[in-house]
């Protein structure tokens, strides 16, 4: 399965269960930086790759982007996360760093 941010997302649906429970889950993780989330400071990703287009960031990007989704969403296994840039003018957006995460990940055997 994949998710591009660069995409308009649906939106989220109360009591979603299954693969759609879980795509929404990674959404969130991957949307929500961390520390907004008052009970619980750790959740999602720092945002430390903000501003910060180079190869090395965008290596970190992926390893805590990655970690955050197995360490949340447990049933999912992140295969792999390449960065697009977004819509619109793609040669602006790269040199401005604007670019959104394509996660792709499979579910874990006996997780639904």
């Amino acid at each position: 399965m994949e998710m591009d941010f660069s995409l308009p997302m649906p939106p989220l649906v109360i009591g979603a269960t299954g693969q759609e429970a879980i795509a929404q889950n990674i959404r969130i993780i991957v949307t929500t930086l961390a520390y907004s989330v008052a009970l619980d400071r750790a959740f999602a990703n720092t945002g430390n790759y903000i501003d910060s287009p180079s190869p090395h960031a965008t290596a970190l990007k992926i390893a805590e982007l990655t970690e955050a989704i197995e360490a949340r969403e447990p049933r999912a296994k992140v295969e792999s996360i390449r960065f697009v840039p977004g819509p619109g003018d793609a040669r602006e957006n790269v040199m401005e760093g604007r670019v959104f995460p394509v996660i792709r990940y499979s579910i874990r055997q006996g997780a639904i």
